[in-house]
Formats: structure tokens, C-alpha cells, sequence
């Protein structure tokens, strides 16, 4: 991934040296480290409030809550409202499908899909749902908790309000509590394949910055500030994590280990929910200042526009269907799920 030449000083100033040694724990029990310890916070940051919605957009508009989560498990997408609760739709877009189908699980806070089926946060638990709805348990959990990701070995991340990464092996015992942050709002893993395959990045949206973490010795990494309001992240085929900086209009790459800044992009107005086509290769971002969504080509490691749609308003998360490049726009105002099919987007070159 080639790096700007006008970003790369830039980027190696915005380097925090991080030399706090890692608190893990075997126990069930939340560790009784104190965190991130006395550091610079901003705000976290919200995404533009968006125009009228326009008449026409492109794919199809179904009515749907307001939602701030998407996830996907083969035909199955998984609606996170605004409200906690989570609505099953099969094949969203296509013609006689069932109705959605609520989730028997109250006050959800956060949502991913996970093979076949989904893992979802609620009070005190972790829990596995299947396509059809059904909910088991997984663990108990302490803490609020507002990220869940899943490595590549198969444990699962879970992330809290109160700057925990806890690592479970699958039957849910905590094998290890990280607690060196303000917030972890998102875990990324690049995936097997990449240059930095396994490597955890987690999103702290309080302290604005990205950090890599050792999940098997607890050990954090250099972390990187990650503009003044980084919202959403997703990591691609080749490891590289791409941000959205909400608070300053533009994207942010990153990649290597150790991790640096690569670019920094212009995006306006209010970039903020991220999917990442994996099949095409392409990065969509929704820009809620003015109702778009933008397809960025990162095939020479530099995005570059390849397409535009309007959308719903406010999106509030985004998905892309790995098989079929099916694009999922969620509004987080209650203006319905948008579903665009790859054939409706022109993808110039």
C-alpha cells in the first residue's frame, strides 16, 4: 500500500508511544486495572444530521426501525435498531420473501455476523442467534458492552464502555481482560491471507486512535491518533484498516506492523458508516451531510471514486453481501433499509 508523500511526516508525528504493559487475566472477573489512566479525551463524534430524504434512489427502500447496526450470515441480514432490539430479514430486496423476524433479545448493544448465524451483546451476556431467530448463550459478561469481532482462531473480542478488550475462548470463559482504554467502540481482525493476518486493532472513538493489541500476551502496541473523531473502521483483504475521521472530513489509512498512517483523504460533507466489498475491492462510505454514498477503489492503496448513490437519510450502518455485492444502507431516523443491487451502481473507471 503506497503512502502519500505529503501525509507521511504527518503521520509519523501522530505516533503515541504507548509503553503501558498489558493487565490479562484468566479469571472470570473484570481485572481491577485502572485503564487508560489520566489521558487526552475529545468528545466522540457524531455523524451530520442529514437533508430530506430525495423522492428516488436507486435499489429499493424497505420500511424498517431506525438502525444503527447491520450484520449478514448468507441470506439472512441482521437489522440492530436504534431501540436495542434485532429484526431478522431474509434476502432483503427480492421478491416474496418472509416478513422480518424479531429477535427474542432485549436492549442489544452490539451485533456481527458469525458464520452461519450472528453474536449479540445484551445485559450481562453474550449470545449466539440463529438465521431463524433462535437465541442461546454463550457467556456472562460484565460491563456494558459496545463491540464484539471475532479472531481468527475462532475466540470471541468484546469490547466495553470502560475500556476493557476481553478475549473468550468459544464456551465463553474469559481468558483474558485487557483493560488499557477509555472505550473500545470497535475491534477489527485482519483476516488469514493478509500481510498482517490475526493483527487486532482496536477503535477507541474517546482518545480518537487506533492500537494494536497482542490478544495472546495482553500486549498494546504503539498506538496511532486517528484524526480529531474517528466514527467507523473496517479492515480489508490485505489487512489495511481504513477510518472514518467524522469530525474532519476525511478517511484514514492505515496498515503494517508496526501500524502507520498510509493516507489521509478528503470526504465531505460527514463521512461515517464504512462497508468493504471484498469481491470488488471497493471501500462505501455514507456521507450523511447530503444523503450520498461513495464506492473508493483501493486497488493502488489510495481511494479513488468509482461511483455515487444517493441514500436513505442518515444512514446509520452499511453492509455488503460478499457473494452477491448486494449494498445495505440502514437509516438511523427511521427512513427505511436501502437495498442496491451491484447492477444498479455505474461504476466508472
Amino acid at each position: 500500500m503506497r503512502a502519500r508523500t505529503r501525509v507521511t511526516a504527518a503521520a509519523t508525528a501522530l505516533v503515541m508511544a504507548v509503553t503501558l504493559s498489558a493487565c490479562g487475566s484468566s479469571k472470570s472477573d473484570l481485572s481491577d486495572d485502572d485503564g487508560a489512566g489520566d489521558v487526552a479525551t475529545v468528545a466522540p463524534a457524531t455523524p451530520a444530521g442529514s437533508p430530506p430524504q430525495a423522492a428516488q434512489l436507486p435499489g429499493t427502500v424497505i420500511p424498517a426501525a431506525p438502525g444503527t447496526a447491520l450484520a449478514q450470515a448468507g441470506s439472512t441480514l441482521a437489522i440492530l435498531g436504534t431501540d436495542g432490539t434485532v429484526t431478522l430479514h431474509t434476502a432483503p430486496g427480492a421478491q416474496d420473501t418472509p416478513p422480518p423476524r424479531p429477535v427474542d433479545l432485549p436492549a442489544t448493544t452490539a451485533l456481527i455476523g458469525d458464520g452461519d448465524g450472528f453474536l449479540a451483546a445484551a445485559p450481562g451476556q453474550i449470545v449466539r442467534i440463529a438465521p431463524g431467530g433462535a437465541v442461546t448463550r454463550v457467556a456472562e459478561v460484565k460491563g456494558h458492552v459496545l463491540s464484539l469481532a471475532v479472531a481468527n482462531d475462532g475466540r470471541i473480542l468484546a469490547g466495553t464502555d470502560d475500556g476493557r478488550l476481553l478475549v473468550l475462548a468459544r464456551d465463553g470463559k474469559v481468558q483474558r481482560d485487557i483493560h488499557k482504554f477509555v472505550r473500545v467502540d470497535q475491534i477489527l481482525v485482519a483476516p488469514k491471507g493478509s500481510g498482517v493476518a490475526g493483527q487486532v486493532s482496536v477503535i477507541d472513538r474517546a482518545q480518537s486512535s487506533i492500537t494494536p493489541v497482542g490478544i495472546d500476551d495482553g500486549d498494546i502496541k504503539a498506538a496511532l491518533r486517528a484524526g480529531n473523531g474517528v466514527t467507523d473502521a473496517v479492515v480489508d483483504r490485505y489487512g489495511r484498516v481504513v477510518a472514518s475521521n467524522t469530525r474532519d472530513d476525511e478517511l484514514l489509512g492505515f496498515y503494517g506492523a508496526p501500524i502507520v498512517m498510509r493516507f489521509r483523504f478528503p470526504v465531505a460533507p460527514s463521512p461515517y458508516a464504512l462497508a468493504y466489498d471484498e469481491s470488488a475491492n471497493l471501500l462505501w462510505v455514507s456521507t450523511t451531510g447530503n444523503n450520498a454514498a461513495i464506492a473508493y477503489d483501493l486497488a493502488t492503496g489510495e481511494p479513488r471514486e468509482r461511483a455515487r448513490i444517493g441514500t436513505v437519510g442518515q444512514v446509520g450502518a452499511l453492509a455488503v453481501d460478499a457473494g452477491s455485492g448486494m449494498l445495505y444502507l440502514i437509516s438511523a431516523r427511521g427512513d427505511g433499509l436501502q437495498v442496491v443491487p451491484r447492477s444498479a451502481v455505474d461504476t466508472h473507471g
